[in-house]
């Protein structure tokens, strides 16, 4: 039934698409992708079905609870992301969620996924017969935390890359120059800002008059 219903998936997906985009159905589409939830409902019910008969939980029965929640988080981001796939023309589209956004989905698929075994876990009520259960929850705790390697890796990287703060050198310095120290003179390159002296008028007249 697991297998079925992963098949049953990728099969309703590509068909919905080939409606869409070949022959310009677009309503039929929506109609076709519509169904693929209808699977995991069909798979949880086969699940309940089989330990309420009395039959003895196994890591299927686990994979069964880890797949629905799968398609619960990410089913829709999963079609959407196809779409988009062929609409660009089979070209992969950009990437629009950060580390930490998929991070908190996977660990929202495990929540779920917990939910759902415990509520079978619940409705059998002999935990000879669940004990796998328990277990496969346990062994499912490594996904949240290995995932987590990634988005804490992503935001040390940025905190490492971002530069300190400070006025930033002028356009002309390379690193590590340093300006030269002021000086209190005028550059040669500047004019004297004092007013230039002109000469005395009566000593200008005295001294053609002497000459």
């Amino acid at each position: 039934m697991i297998i079925a219903a992963e098949a049953g998936f990728w099969i309703l997906l590509a068909t919905g698409l080939s409606v869409r985009y070949g022959l310009r159905l677009r309503r039929t589409s929506w109609a076709i992708l519509a169904l693929t939830p209808v699977l995991d409902l069909v798979l949880l019910v086969a699940a309940v079905i089989d330990m309420r008969s009395g039959a003895v939980a196994t890591w299927q029965h686990g994979l069964a609870g880890a797949y629905i929640a799968y398609s619960i988080v990410f089913g829709h981001r999963t079609i959407k992301w196809a779409d988009e796939w062929v609409a660009r023309g089979f070209k992969k589209p950009p990437k629009t969620l950060g580390e930490w956004a998929v991070w908190f989905r996977i660990a929202g698929a495990y929540t779920i996924m917990c939910l759902l075994l415990f509520g079978a876990i619940v409705m059998v009520d002999d935990p000879s017969r669940t004990s796998a259960l328990v277990g496969f929850m346990l062994n499912g705790l490594k996904v949240p935390v290995i995932a987590l390697i990634w988005p804490v890796t992503d935001s040390l990287g940025r905190q490492f890359r971002r530069k300190p703060h400070g006025d930033p050198p002028p356009a002309h310095m390379g690193p590590g120059m340093h300006a030269p120290p002021e000086r209190s003179g005028t550059s040669p390159h500047q004019p004297d800002p004092r007013p230039s002296r002109r000469p005395d008028a009566d000593r200008a007249v005295d001294g053609q008059r002497d000459r």
